[in-house]
C-alpha cells in the first residue's frame, strides 16, 4: 500500500519517505530493466566473437526488429498509469485491469512480432548486398516471434510493479538471462551436439528465453489468490465491460508507443548520421551512445518506480503527495545520472578502450564524454517527467512533447552543428543534449500544469 504523509513531518523527514519508497520500489525494475540490454550485449558479443559477417547479420536484424518492439512496449505503459492510480484509489478487481492488460499485449505482440516478419524482407529493397540482407532477413523473422511474448512480459511485470510488487519480474528476468546465454553457447558455436547456426542460432535463443520469461511471470501472475475468481475467464475475449473497459489504458499506451517510435527513431537517425561523417565518426557514436543506453536504464527504473507513486498517490486522491512523488524522482534520477556521468568522465580513456584497442579511437571518442555527462542528466530528467505525466492520465499530450524535443529539437540542431560546424560527431551530442533538455523543459510543464488543474478539480 503507498505510505501516504503522516500528520506533522519536516521536509527532511518527508523527502527521507519518499526516497527511501522511491529506492525500494526503484532497484529491482533498474535491474530488470538491464536485464534486456544484458540479453542483447550477450548476442553482440557472443555472435561477435563467432564470425563478423554473422555479426553484420545479428547487428541489421537488431535494427529492424528494435524499434518495432520498442514501440509494442511503450503501448504498454497505460498498464502502469491505470493500475497504480486504482491501487492508490482503493479499489478492489484490479485483476480485472490486469487481465485486460494481457488481452491488450495479444493484440499488440501481435502486430509487433508481424511487423518485425514483414521488415525483415524489406532489407532487400533499401540496398543492401543480398547476402546480408538475406541473413539479416531471416535473424529478424526469428526475433518477430520474440516480440510477442517480451509484450506479454511486459504486461504483466507493468501490473505487478503498479502494485508494488517488483521483484517477480526481476527474477523471471535473471531466469532468461541464463537460459540466453546458455542456449547461445550451444546454438551459435554449435556445442553439446546442437547445431552449429551462428546468428540465426543466437536469435532463436533470444526467443525462447523470452518465451521461457513470459510464460513464467504470466503463469506466476494468474496464480496469485487475488486472481482465484478471475481464472475461468482469464483467456475470455475481453472479459468484463467487454472492449470499451480498457478504453483509457489503450489511449495511454498508443500514445506511449508512438512516443517511444518517436525517440528511438530519433536516435536511430543520428546513428545513421554519424554514419555519412566517417567510419571512424560512427564507431564513435557507436561507442558513446552504448554507454549512453546503457546508464539510461538506471533512469529508466527509476522513472517507472517514480509513475507508480504518482499514480497511487494522484489514485488517492492527495496530489501534494503526488507533486513530491515527482520532484523526488526527478531529482534522484538527475543526481545520480550526474554522478555516473561525472565517474564516466573520470575514467574516458579507460572506458573507451573496453570496446577498442585501437588508439586513434579512443582519442577520437575520449572527448566526447564530457558532453555525454551532461546529456545524460537531461535524457533522465526527461524519462521520469514523461512517466509522471502518463501516471496522471496523460497521453498524447505527453506524446507530441516528446515529438517536438527529439524531431523538431534534436535532430534538426545535431544534423546543424554536425554537418554546418566543425564539431562533427560531436555536434550530434550537443543536439542529443540540447534535445533531451528541451523535452525535459517541456514534459515538466505539461507536469505541473496536470497536477494543478488536478488540484482545482479537486477544491
Amino acid at each position: 500500500m503507498i505510505d501516504l504523509a503522516p500528520g506533522h513531518e519536516t521536509f527532511g523527514q518527508r523527502l527521507a519517505r519518499h526516497a527511501a519508497s522511491l529506492g525500494r520500489l526503484a532497484w529491482p525494475v533498474v535491474l530488470s530493466r538491464a536485464g534486456i540490454l544484458l540479453m542483447a550485449m550477450a548476442d553482440v558479443v557472443m555472435v561477435g566473437r563467432y564470425d563478423t559477417i554473422a555479426l553484420g547479420h545479428l547487428a541489421l536484424g537488431f535494427a529492424v526488429f528494435i524499434p518495432l518492439f520498442v514501440s509494442g512496449i511503450g503501448a504498454m505503459v497505460g498498464i502502469v498509469s491505470v493500475t497504480a492510480r486504482a491501487h492508490g484509489a482503493g479499489e478492489a478487481d484490479l485483476p480485472a485491469i490486469a487481465l485486460r492488460g494481457l488481452r491488450w499485449a495479444l493484440v499488440v505482440g501481435a502486430l509487433a512480432a508481424g511487423a518485425v516478419w514483414i521488415a525483415g524482407g524489406w532489407l532487400h529493397l533499401i540496398g543492401h548486398e543480398p547476402d546480408l540482407a538475406e541473413g539479416a532477413g531471416r535473424v529478424a523473422r526469428i526475433l518477430a516471434v520474440g516480440a510477442f511474448f517480451q509484450v506479454a512480459f511486459v504486461a504483466a511485470s507493468f501490473y505487478l510493479e503498479a502494485t508494488g510488487r517488483t521483484k517477480p519480474g526481476l527474477v523471471a528476468m535473471m531466469v532468461a538471462n541464463v537460459v540466453n546465454l546458455a542456449l547461445n553457447w550451444c546454438l551459435i558455436y554449435g556445442n553439446a551436439g546442437f547445431p552449429e547456426w551462428g546468428a540465426e542460432g543466437a536469435a532463436l535463443a533470444t526467443t525462447i528465453a523470452r518465451l521461457s520469461m513470459a510464460i513464467g511471470l504470466v503463469w506466476w501472475l494468474l496464480s496469485l489468490p487475488e486472481f482465484r475468481a478471475h481464472r475461468r475467464r482469464a483467456l475470455t475475449l475481453w472479459g468484463p465491460g467487454g472492449w470499451a473497459a480498457g478504453t483509457e489504458m489503450r489511449r495511454i499506451g498508443l500514445a506511449g508507443g508512438a512516443a517511444y517510435f518517436f525517440e528511438t527513431f530519433a536516435f536511430a537517425a543520428l546513428a545513421q548520421a554519424a554514419g555519412l561523417i566517417s567510419p571512424t565518426a560512427l564507431a564513435a557514436y557507436t561507442i558513446l551512445h552504448n554507454i549512453e543506453a546503457t546508464v539510461f536504464m538506471i533512469a529508466l527504473g527509476i522513472s517507472v518506480a517514480t509513475a507508480v507513486r504518482v499514480g497511487q498517490s494522484a489514485g488517492a486522491g492527495d496530489i501534494a503527495e503526488a507533486r513530491f512523488a515527482a520532484m523526488t524522482g526527478l531529482g534522484a534520477a538527475m543526481l545520480l545520472i550526474g554522478a555516473i556521468g561525472l565517474v564516466v568522465l573520470a575514467f574516458a580513456p579507460q572506458v573507451a578502450s573496453i570496446y577498442s584497442t585501437d588508439p586513434s579511437l579512443i582519442a577520437r571518442a575520449t572527448p566526447l564524454f564530457a558532453i555525454l555527462a551532461v546529456s545524460m542528466i537531461f535524457d533522465a530528467g526527461q524519462v521520469v517527467a514523461g512517466q509522471s505525466t502518463r501516471a496522471l492520465g496523460d497521453a498524447w499530450g505527453t506524446t507530441l512533447r516528446f515529438f517536438i524535443g527529439f524531431w523538431l529539437v534534436m535532430v534538426p540542431a545535431a544534423l546543424a552543428l554536425a554537418f554546418l560546424t566543425p564539431l562533427a560527431e560531436a555536434g550530434l551530442f550537443i543536439g542529443t543534449a540540447i534535445g533531451c533538455a528541451a523535452a525535459l523543459a517541456l514534459l515538466l510543464a505539461r507536469l505541473l500544469r496536470l497536477l494543478r488543474d488536478r488540484e482545482a478539480a479537486r477544491a
